[in-house]
């Protein structure tokens, strides 16, 4: 079996999250993220499915898209550290209500 690979050069500049409401079906499930990383030029890449659960362990756990034997979306360690870490940021930003004076 051969593969052809090719090598394209694109910097990303912004990373940006959407938390959405979504309907429960586990307890422990609290909602989904899509996270957009944008190149300085307007271009950009969208991943959706991203879900946030009450961990066991106290706490928060993100997951990456995914369907029983099937990930959609590969991710260096460190990156989706900071992807998730960001999401997380972005939740607890979300849950926070609004007072008005």
């Amino acid at each position: 079996m051969k593969y052809l690979t090719n090598h394209m050069e694109i910097n990303f500049t912004e990373l940006t999250v959407k938390i959405i409401d979504i309907k429960k079906t586990h307890p422990n499930l609290l909602a989904s993220a899509m996270v957009t990383l944008k190149e300085q030029g307007g271009v950009y890449l969208t991943i959706s499915g991203f879900t946030i659960w009450i961990s066991k362990h106290g706490g928060y756990n993100v997951e990456m898209p995914q369907k029983p034997g099937f990930k959609f979306c590969l991710c260096e360690k460190t990156l989706l550290e900071r992807i998730k870490q960001e999401i997380l940021r972005e939740y607890e930003k979300s849950t926070i209500p609004i007072v008005e004076g």
